[in-house]
């Protein structure tokens, strides 16, 4: 599948920078810390203005690859820790929290907009719920994993997420990104809850059961692409719609909360 070849080229790839790093001294922490601070870096980048997109984008990508290589340094320098997989966390939650504050704070600053233009209430309000779709699509995980049983899987993981980030600056098709970001990963969200609420109850003496990803949906539910395991077609099929929307599409900037909001006041 395409995007288990691209994977198994990056790992290869990763593999041979990740001894370099290693040879003169770096250590995974070091390249955990240096991806946040790079997609902090982005999303100042995105809230300063489409003059700073192509920067924005850059810092994406470098911050993308150090999410590959701290794991592989780690591995193969035998550096592995419970604090790393803490710090890690926890710079995947900088890193969301950077990228979606930024989209919503050029939504409200208006940088690229004539002096005395209003902010964009609806788009800021998305990239806000952005963020806790975000939030909610790792924490919803790891609680039913902890309590219950294997809650992973959908399509916007992490990775999908930041990408859509990554093609909306590169191609200026923010708001398309953000409408995306703002609504559909509710369905991840929600499929994962509903996958915890079929876990049942802890087992006798309160272990969790963890299990392994199941291989895929079947009958009805396999025709939801959303579902299906990277490497897959269906996911493949779903990656390369979402691509297509955010490069050739791009949303106009309306706002109907505020058309809303002032109908509701003037009433």
């Amino acid at each position: 599948m395409v995007s288990e070849h691209i994977g198994r080229l990056f790992l290869l790839l990763g593999r041979g920078v990740a001894r370099g790093l290693l040879r003169v001294g770096v250590r995974p922490n070091h390249v955990t810390v240096a991806g946040a601070l790079l997609t902090v870096g982005a999303g100042v980048a995105i809230a300063a203005g489409r003059a700073w997109w192509p920067m924005a984008a850059g810092f994406i990508v470098a911050a993308g690859a150090c999410d590959l290589l701290d794991g592989l340094v780690a591995k193969l320098g035998r550096l592995e820790s419970r604090f790393g997989a803490v710090l890690d966390s926890v710079c995947d939650r900088v890193s969301d929290t950077a990228l979606y504050l930024g989209a919503a704070a050029y939504f409200v600053a208006r940088p690229d907009a004539p002096p005395g233009t209003p902010p964009n209430l609806t788009l800021a309000l998305l990239a806000g719920l952005g963020l806790l779709w975000a939030y909610l699509t790792s924490y919803v995980r790891a609680r039913a994993e902890a309590e219950m049983s294997w809650c992973g899987g959908g399509f916007w993981q992490r990775g999908e997420r930041v990408a859509a980030v990554l093609l909306g600056v590169a191609f200026g098709h923010l708001t398309t990104a953000v409408w995306i970001l703002g609504i559909w990963p509710l369905a991840t969200v929600g499929h994962r809850v509903w996958r915890a609420a079929r876990g049942g109850a802890l087992p006798s003496g309160g272990e969790a059961a963890a299990t392994d990803a199941p291989a895929g949906p079947t009958g009805l539910s396999g025709l939801v692409l959303w579902r299906w395991k990277r490497g897959s077609v269906p996911f493949d099929l779903h990656a390369a719609a979402v691509i297509a929307m955010l490069v050739f599409w791009e949303v106009p900037e309306v706002d109907p909360l505020r058309t809303l909001l002032s109908g509701t006041v003037g009433a």
